[in-house]
This record gives structure tokens, sequence and C-alpha cells, in this order.
């Protein structure tokens, strides 16, 4: 009895630590819509700025190699991961903010369709049949046709793309990287990077105090929201609380309606609740 409650106390902790993650990264998506002339590139500075002051002295206190062992393909996944965070960054700006973080989450029923092509995994039709659901959620958020504002969704649906290729190259890392080392490649690739096409683009901009403080609140909540993803993902089984990352899509939904004050249409939220299903539905299939 004693060994079921103390998993049951894990489990848990992990699915408050992902909640937790997921209100981060809602949060920091708002947060993005309060700054709308501060520059991209300099948001994306401003976000792993925190990462790359703080994670490097975790790592050196738990005396992990901070450079890690597959050095090639830590760089590689952080290159993918600058794509990935500038689209989905863009979309925030200038999309809806519930449909910008539903596309997003399309990453891991992406995902599905990757690990069949780059690790050659059976895809049962469970699976095709949680992809093609979830691939229906996409069409009634992005509602394809021809028409100048469908640009920015199909600039979200290549960054929800390259994610999913992370997600697949985080597998191959994970038995061999500690995961503060991982998330430590991702803050300064992306940092340095951003701070270096600011320079080249000569475009920083000296923030006023408000959107200073907005910049670094954004700082904040992404390394909150990754080291809360972190540690969930530490404490306890992925399949058991990767579905709650879902749950910054109904976060966004309310800071849309009450902060904000644009809402998503009908057809967004439909696709949107579909997307969740999904989810669950990948979710109850890797319990099983």
């Amino acid at each position: 009895m004693h060994i079921k409650e103390v998993r049951s106390k894990v489990k848990v902790q992990g699915i408050l630590m992902m909640v937790f993650a997921a209100i981060c990264f809602a949060v920091l998506a708002m947060l993005i819509k309060f700054i709308p002339n501060v520059p991209l590139m300099e948001i994306i500075l401003f976000r792993n700025i925190p990462i790359m002051l703080v994670i490097p002295l975790m790592i050196f206190k738990k005396g992990i190699p901070i450079l890690g062992n597959k050095r090639s393909l830590l760089l590689l996944r952080s290159i993918l991961t600058i794509f990935a965070m500038t689209s989905y960054f863009y979309t925030i700006k200038v999309m809806i903010l519930t449909d910008a973080l539903t596309i997003k989450q399309l990453a891991p029923l992406l995902s599905i369709f990757f690990a069949a092509i780059i690790l050659k995994e059976k895809v049962n039709f469970k699976q095709i049949s949680i992809f093609i659901f979830g691939f229906l959620g996409m069409l009634l958020i992005v509602k394809p046709g021809i028409r100048p504002d469908i640009f920015p969704a199909i600039i979200g649906l290549g960054g929800a793309t390259l994610t999913a290729i992370g997600y697949i190259m985080i597998r191959y890392l994970r038995s061999d990287e500690h995961p503060l080392v991982i998330v430590n490649y991702f803050g300064y690739v992306i940092g340095l990077t951003a701070l270096g096409v600011l320079l080249w683009q000569k475009n920083f901009i000296i923030p006023d105090t408000k959107s200073l403080i907005i910049l670094i609140l954004i700082g904040i909540a992404g390394l909150g929201g990754q080291y809360c993803l972190t540690l969930s993902y530490y404490v306890a089984p992925p399949k058991l609380v990767s579905l709650y990352l879902y749950s910054q899509i109904v976060f966004s939904a309310i800071f849309d309606t009450f902060i904000i004050k644009k809402a998503p249409d009908l057809f967004s939220l439909f696709g949107a609740s579909l997307i969740i299903v999904s989810g669950y539905l990948n979710y109850k299939l890797k319990a099983e």
C-alpha cells in the first residue's frame, strides 16, 4: 500500500508540474501580445536569457558535463528549434492566441507521422485515426483558402512540423543526455542566434519601462515553463503527464476572452477541441 501511495503522489506531482508548465507557456504567449513594437528576435533573446543564466549553474552544481555526449545531435536539435520558436512567436504576434497555441500543439500528433518515417516505427489503425482527427481540427483552425491571412497559419504549421522532428530527436538523446543539458543547448543556441540576428539587422531597440518588465516576465515564464516541463517528465512517465500540456489551449482561450478581448471563432474552438481530443486519445493509446 505504501508503494502505491508513493507512486500516486509522484504521479500527482508530475501532473501538477505539467499543468504549471502549461500556465507558464500560455502566460508567455499572452505577454507577447502586449509588446507588438518589440522586434521578434529581441523577444526570443529575452525569453532565453534566464535559461542562459540559471541552467548552467544547475548543471555545474550537479556535476554534469555541460557539453553533453552527442554534441552534433544536440546542436542540430537546437538549430531546428530556432526556426520552430521563430515561427511560433511570429504566429502569436499576428494570429488569435488560441489559434497559434493550438497549431503548435499539433506537434505531438505530427510526431506519430515522423516516427514512422525516421524511426521506422509501425503505425496502426488507431494512430492513423488519431492523426486524421487532429488534422481535421487543424483544417477548422487554418480554414484553407487563397487569402492573405492564411500565411501565418502556414508558418505555424511549419513550426509545428519542426517541433515534431525535435521530439523525435529528443527520443534519441534522452538515453544519453541529462534533460538540463538539452535545455542548456536550447537556450544558448537560440539566445545567441537571436542576438546575432539583432546585431546583423541593427534593429535592437531600447525598450521602455513597460516593455522591459514584460520582456523580463516572458523570460521568467519561459524558464518556469521549461523547468516544470523537464521536472514533470523526470518524476513521472511522459505517457502519463504529456496530455496535460494541452491545457495551455484552455488557458489561452481564457486569456483571449477575458484579457485580450479577442476570442476565437466557433470554427477555431471546435478545431481546438478536436485537437485536444486527439491528444487525449494519443495519451490513452500510449498508456495501454
